[in-house]
C-alpha cells in the first residue's frame, strides 16, 4: 500500500512539472520510481504516462505548434538514433554521461550568467539539435535536453516553445512505445500501475497548466534551462 501510494505521488510531481514546461517528467520519474519498480516496469510505465500529458499539451497549445520545427527535429533525431546505440557499444557510458553533464552544466550556465539574447536558428541548427537529441536518446537514453535548450533559446513565447515541446516529445514517445510493446515489455504490471497512477497524472496536469499560465515568457525560458543544468547535475553525480 505504502508503496503503490509512492509511485502515484511520484508521477503526481512528474506530471505537474510536465504540465508547467512540457518536458521533465522523466526527469523526476525515473530515478524516484527506480527505488520501487525494476527498470524494466518504469521505464514503459513513464513513457506510457507521459505521452498522455505531451498529447494533451499537443492539443491544447495546438495553435501555438511549429510544425515545420517538430518534424525537423523528429526526423533528424530518427538518423542520430542508430548512432547513438553504436557510440554506446564502443564507448563506455559513464564517460558519454559525464562528457554530456559537463557541456550541459557549462552551457547552460553560460546563458545564465552572460543572458545572450534569444534569436532564431535555421534549418541547419535545427538538425543539429534534433540529430543530437537521437544520439543521447539511443545512448544513454536522454533526448530532451537539445531540444528543450534549441527551444528555450529561440525568440518564441512560452507557448511557442512548450507546444513544440510537447508535440515533439508525444511523437517521439509513440515510436518508443511501439518498439517496447514489440519487444514484449508492456507488461501486465506495467498497465496495472498505468491505471492506478492516471487520477495522479491528471491532477498533476491540471495543476501544472494552472501554474504554467502564471509564468512570463522569460520565466519559462529560465525554467527550462534551469532543468536542464539540473539534469546535467544529476548525470555527473551519478557517474563521477
Amino acid at each position: 500500500m505504502l508503496e503503490t501510494f509512492a509511485i502515484v505521488s511520484i508521477v503526481l510531481a512528474a506530471a505537474f512539472l510536465q504540465g508547467v514546461t512540457g518536458f521533465g517528467f522523466g526527469l523526476i520519474a525515473l530515478p524516484l520510481l527506480g527505488f520501487f519498480l525494476d527498470i524494466r516496469t518504469s521505464v514503459p510505465l513513464m513513457v506510457l504516462l507521459a505521452v498522455i500529458i505531451s498529447f494533451y499539451l499537443s492539443f491544447h497549445l495546438r495553435k501555438s505548434i511549429n510544425l515545420q520545427c517538430t518534424f525537423t527535429l523528429l526526423g533528424a533525431s530518427l538518423v542520430g538514433i542508430p548512432l547513438g546505440v553504436y557510440a554506446l557499444r564502443q564507448v563506455p557510458s559513464q564517460g558519454l554521461s559525464v562528457s554530456v553533464g559537463v557541456i550541459m552544466v557549462a552551457f547552460t550556465s553560460y546563458q545564465f550568467l552572460v543572458r545572450p539574447a534569444p534569436r532564431a536558428f535555421g534549418k541547419r541548427l535545427t538538425v543539429l539539435a534534433g540529430f543530437c537529441s537521437g544520439v543521447l536518446g539511443g545512448s544513454l537514453g536522454v533526448s530532451g535536453p537539445p531540444v528543450i535548450v534549441y527551444t528555450a533559446l529561440q525568440p518564441w513565447t512560452k507557448d511557442q516553445a512548450k507546444a513544440t515541446l510537447a508535440f515533439f516529445f508525444a511523437l517521439s514517445n509513440l515510436v518508443i512505445i511501439a518498439t517496447q510493446a514489440a519487444s514484449g515489455m508492456i507488461t501486465g504490471e506495467v498497465l496495472h500501475l498505468y491505471v492506478l497512477s492516471l487520477p495522479a497524472l491528471l491532477s498533476g496536469i491540471f495543476l501544472g497548466t494552472w501554474a504554467y499560465e502564471r509564468l512570463s515568457n522569460h520565466g519559462y525560458r529560465r525554467l527550462a534551462l534551469a532543468l536542464v543544468f539540473l539534469l546535467g547535475c544529476m548525470m555527473l553525480y551519478r557517474n563521477i
